[in-house]
């Protein structure tokens, strides 16, 4: 009867898995999808505003700002009047 080896078993799962995008990306992958394939997009443009987001729209902005409100007393002031 051949022996089971958990430790090793649970090994070459992770390891399996570990090279899968992960759930999300699965998930973003399959919107585009239906998107370019319904005409509603094109890959191209979804590239253009994942780019925009991470570069000049999302986190980056704001870290960004508090970066600057840190060294310049004036733009502090006028991002409490906000």
């Amino acid at each position: 009867m051949p022996s089971f080896n958990s430790d090793k078993v649970a090994k070459i799962h992770q390891h399996l898995h570990s090279h899968l995008p992960s759930e999300s990306a699965l998930r973003v992958k399959a919107l585009e999808t239906v998107l370019v394939q319904k005409g509603l997009a094109n890959s191209e443009n979804i590239d253009h505003w994942v780019d925009a987001y991470s570069n000049d729209i999302g986190p980056m902005r704001g870290a960004h700002m508090v970066a600057r409100s840190w060294i310049d007393p004036e733009y502090r002031c006028l991002l409490y009047t906000i």
